[in-house]
């Protein structure tokens, strides 16, 4: 951190990111010092590799055929307060392309405050915490996050009494399991949280009051999921295990008989579907592809 603080426009930088991060003094005071060693740092050598091919201007990032060009040196021919506007054109854009990444790595230093992680006292030379210095990009500090925030989040969770509004039984899938229909983005945010996968990030609020969706989790005997599944005009268009991996056989084996008792098709059967699709990639989800045949159960 030493040799940052040797630039003249280390702490412009800084200022700015900060300002950007917008997160009031009441938030940002407590964890001032370790936004400054690991976003702040990240932040400032993001630039500084920017520089080295183009100080003037920068593209945006991505897998972009066309990207838009920015111009970030802040206009030193409008004279005085160059550094400021350089720093705080940088930031903006910054954020604007990582704010939910950034603010994802801030509440997980809010929460390590908070809860006096052990790792906060684990120092390097310079005094900064080694779990955040070895952390070389955005990507490495978000997973030291999602890390960080999984054991929280997944007791929260666990926590959250959630009534009839919320979920209601669907379907007996045999051997004490169950279906159960999630009905509120109170349930969304506890599937997601206990099954660490998307669904309760909010981008599936809207669709709860569709009636041609369900968002449907596989329940063991205990009522801990075990899967979701996201059905749409009786179409399976996603099917998840824990972190998005794919359902076990024997998962799919309990979902078989839900399947031929509803009438589920798989997604890629529905009408004007293609192999090539794009509406919905292998990035995005595991796809059910080989769901057994429905067994009789007794």
């Amino acid at each position: 951190m030493a040799k940052r603080h040797k630039y003249p426009e280390y702490r412009a930088a800084e200022r700015a990111l900060v300002a950007e991060l917008d997160l009031g003094d009441r938030v940002m005071i407590p964890i001032r010092s370790l936004v400054e060693c690991s976003l702040v740092r990240i932040f400032w050598n993001d630039f500084r590799r920017s520089d080295a091919n183009d100080p003037k201007w920068v593209a945006t990032p991505g897998d972009h055929e066309d990207p838009t060009v920015h111009r970030v040196d802040g206009w030193p021919e409008y004279g005085v307060g160059h550094e400021d506007r350089k720093w705080s054109q940088r930031a903006r854009l910054w954020m604007s392309w990582h704010s939910v990444d950034a603010w994802h790595v801030a509440d997980w230093l809010v929460n390590a405050v908070s809860e006096s992680e052990p790792w906060l006292w684990n120092l390097d030379d310079t005094g900064y915490p080694k779990k955040l210095m070895k952390c070389g990009s955005l990507d490495r500090l978000v997973i030291e996050a999602t890390k960080g925030l999984r054991d929280r989040n997944a007791r929260m969770a666990r926590e959250l009494v959630l009534g009839p509004q919320d979920e209601h039984f669907v379907f007996d899938l045999g051997v004490g399991h169950t279906l159960v229909a999630l009905r509120s983005r109170l349930a969304l945010r506890k599937e997601g949280s206990l099954m660490h996968h998307c669904i309760g990030k909010g981008s599936y609020d809207d669709l709860l009051d569709d009636p041609d969706i369900q968002f449907l989790s596989v329940r063991d005997p205990d009522g801990e999921p075990l899967a979701t599944m996201e059905i749409r005009n009786g179409f399976i268009r996603q099917f998840r295990a824990l972190a998005n991996a794919e359902p076990s056989p024997e998962i799919k084996d309990l979902v078989a008989g839900a399947a031929h008792e509803f009438g589920w098709q798989d997604w890629r059967s529905r009408p004007g579907s293609r192999d090539d699709d794009p509406e919905y990639g292998d990035e995005a989800a595991v796809i059910l592809r080989d769901l057994p045949p429905a067994r009789r159960r007794g």
